[in-house]
């Protein structure tokens, strides 16, 4: 296979289609968290980006449809949202002022456990976003000079991480209000947090969509404030 074309999109983007696919058949067939799609598709892209030597900022290049349909696939979450949005009203300011502050805490927590373990400034850079979906933690770290590779590995898995250990943390402390675990999972997990959530239930991913949506705009409203380039 001629390095032009392993660098092009007429490879990267079967690669992460066919890769998501497959992690689809595998997480439908098995049935455990712990084989979600993203998972799969994210390890079977890394195996062979690895294996074929390929840099991951050509095959983010070679990707570019793909970061453009991420825009409006964010943007369709709000139909579960406005399906749900009686719900939600009646939780009204309690649950916008809990969102606002999952959201500045959600990075700041994490930047002060690196700033004690003195990590870098990169990895303070890229830390920064972890809790915001991809699409906006990429502008954002384009905007202060983060690593992209590095901001796009942190974000997944966050949102792995968060979609996995989530429900049943939540459910461990006796939460069972699924707005609540929908909140956490939204601000904690972002898309993929919102994905695990619509799998639970609709208001469970509304109030995912809602949580992951309003992290987004204020950390891309505060961050490039707060983080000078």
């Amino acid at each position: 296979m001629s390095s032009e074309l392993l660098h092009s999109p007429l490879f990267a983007l079967p690669l992460s289609c066919g890769a998501f696919w497959f992690g689809v058949l595998l997480y439908r067939r098995t049935g455990t968290v712990l084989l979600h799609p993203i998972i799969t598709a994210s390890l079977l892209v890394f195996a062979a980006l690895y294996s074929l030597d390929i840099p991951y900022r050509d095959y983010q290049d070679a990707s570019g449809l793909l970061y453009v349909l991420l825009g409006p696939a964010v943007v369709a979450l709000a139909v579960p949202l406005k399906q749900n949005l009686t719900v939600i009203r009646r939780a009204g300011w309690p649950l916008l002022v809990t969102i606002a502050i999952g959201a500045l805490l959600a990075p700041a927590v994490a930047v002060g456990i690196a700033l004690l373990l003195g990590m870098g400034k990169s990895v303070l850079l890229a830390l920064s976003g972890k809790s915001i979906t991809t699409p906006i933690a990429l502008a954002l770290a384009e905007k202060i000079h983060a690593t992209l590779s590095l901001t796009a590995a942190i974000v997944v898995l966050t949102g792995v991480f968060g979609a996995l250990a989530g429900p049943p943390l939540v459910r461990r402390l006796g939460i069972r209000d699924e707005r609540i675990l929908g909140v956490v999972l939204g601000i904690n997990a972002h898309a993929v947090g919102t994905a695990r959530a619509l799998e639970i239930s609709a208001l469970c991913g509304a109030c995912a969509a809602l949580a992951m949506g309003l992290c987004g705009a204020l950390s891309a409203l505060l961050l490039p404030l707060i983080i000078a380039p």
